[in-house]
């Protein structure tokens, strides 16, 4: 008995990790897709600005915003690859304790707690 208090415990324990990654990437992925709306639309900007034949302190300051835009866009890439990586792992832990124990316990939400 006490061998599956202890194997529930960590599951448990896992159920939450998992939660708090996939909370994490979900955010990210968000973000993400934040960040590449803002790159596509400054290079549409930019776009518009060299055939428009804008001044060029302007399309110096697209050429900024633009690459200020791609960096976020890469930064928030990479933590959502980190993020990923975390889920996986989150889920093969989760998957042989499941196998372990025989089933998944039922884990309160915040949800449930209100």
């Amino acid at each position: 008995m006490s061998d599956n208090t202890d194997l529930e415990s960590r599951m448990v324990a896992a159920i939450r990790h998992y939660r708090a990654a996939l909370e994490l990437a979900e955010h990210l992925e968000r973000k993400d897709a934040s960040a590449q709306r803002a790159v596509t639309s400054t290079l549409l900007d930019l776009e518009r600005a060299v055939r428009d034949k804008a001044a060029p302190h302007l399309k110096h300051s697209l050429c900024e915003i633009a690459s200020a835009a791609v960096s976020r866009s890469d930064n928030t890439r990479t933590a959502l690859v980190e993020a990923s990586a975390r889920l996986d792992s989150a889920r093969l832990t989760l998957a042989d304790l499941e196998q372990q124990l025989g089933y998944i316990p039922k884990v309160a939400t915040a949800a449930d707690h209100q």
